[in-house]
């Protein structure tokens, strides 16, 4: 069976590339379970510190693949559970290069990165209500809070189509390209995040992800994970290496 989801590693990235472009790169159970292996595998790899997410072909995800939807038992979990829990749970960054159409958890999943980049080309929609069914992936409150209620109630009940140059501007992604340039700012985007402190960065995703609460329980959550990380071997070869003004030694780094 010809593969659908290529994985690879170089340099500390892990890059999941959709590859089924003759079907606009829907998903099936097959690929689901093979991203949600790698993801969780990515994960608890201190050498893969970065995933990317990409796919072949004009368009980045059409959304699940309708026929599965027909073949699935009732009482089933969707065939998409196991990869949006490795999504939600990954302490890893993600880093997303999208392209042509991401419809349904092709725009979904991207709540869930913490850098997107788009070609020009792109457009993101959402059309659950008018296949009747009901958002996915957590996006009834991610994109609540990423967008805001009104910007999310045009995607997610009027199934609004949202261009490149609005997502960037609602915050949907983080910015648009040029034309062909959106997986090469991405992999730029993941190499800067490879190279940083493995520990520091997986701990302040965990921060910016945290539920809403006071800003004092906020404050004392961060000077806990801020004395942590200062005792660490990491912090004080980094602040060594300024006072002395020199090069880190890598090899007492995360």
């Amino acid at each position: 069976m010809t593969a659908t989801v290529l994985v690879t590693t170089e340099q500390g990235i892990c890059t999941l590339r959709l590859d089924r472009p003759q079907k606009k790169n829907s998903l099936t159970r097959e690929m689901y379970d093979t991203l949600a292996e790698a993801i969780r595998a990515a994960d608890s790899d201190p050498q893969r510190r970065v995933i990317l997410i990409a796919a072949h072909g004009g368009d980045f995800c059409a959304g699940n693949d309708l026929g599965d939807f027909q073949t699935r038992r009732p009482g089933d979990k969707p065939a998409a559970w196991n990869f949006l829990l490795a999504l939600a749970d990954t302490q890893a960054p993600l880093v997303a290069a999208v392209q042509g159409r991401a419809i349904g958890i092709g725009t979904t999943l991207l709540a869930h990165c913490d850098f997107v980049y788009a070609e020009p080309d792109a457009t993101f929609s959402l059309p659950f209500v008018a296949l009747g069914v009901v958002p996915e992936a957590g996006s009834s409150q991610t994109l609540v809070q990423q967008l805001g209620y009104r910007r999310a109630a045009e995607m997610l009940l009027l199934g609004q189509v949202c261009d490149a140059t609005t997502a960037a501007t609602i915050g949907l992604i983080t910015a648009t390209t040029p034309a062909g340039a959106a997986l090469a700012t991405a992999q730029a985007t993941a190499a800067r995040l490879a190279a940083l402190p493995r520990a520091a960065l997986r701990q302040s995703k965990q921060l910016l992800r945290r539920p809403p609460e006071s800003l004092h329980a906020r404050l004392h959550a961060e000077i806990a994970v801020f004395q942590e990380r200062l005792a660490s071997a990491t912090a004080q070869e980094l602040i060594a290496a300024i006072l002395e003004k020199r090069p880190p030694d890598r090899s007492k780094l995360d």
